[in-house]
């Protein structure tokens, strides 16, 4: 696993700075992730995070969305 990987991974075990229908967001030295809470359809989750994200007052409409699997865990990793 990379140094990358590494920091998302740890950022995990940190308070979360919110919980959606779909996600646990937390926020990392590289960006915000959003981390599914279930093995859902991956579209559903993709058409979903923006809307999920305004939930909890996060504007990521001009961040660079990254989807990532990371010892077994999904998530979309958001940065600028």
């Amino acid at each position: 696993m990379d140094s990358t990987c590494d920091l998302i991974f740890d950022s995990l075990k940190d308070e979360p700075i919110g919980e959606t229908d779909y996600f646990i967001w937390f926020i990392t030295d590289i960006g915000i992730v959003a981390l599914f809470k279930r093995k859902d359809n991956f579209e559903t989750y993709s058409s979903n995070v923006e809307i999920e994200a305004n939930k909890i007052d996060l504007d990521i409409t001009k961040e660079e969305k990254e989807y990532l699997k990371i010892k077994g865990r999904q998530l979309f990793l958001f940065y600028s």
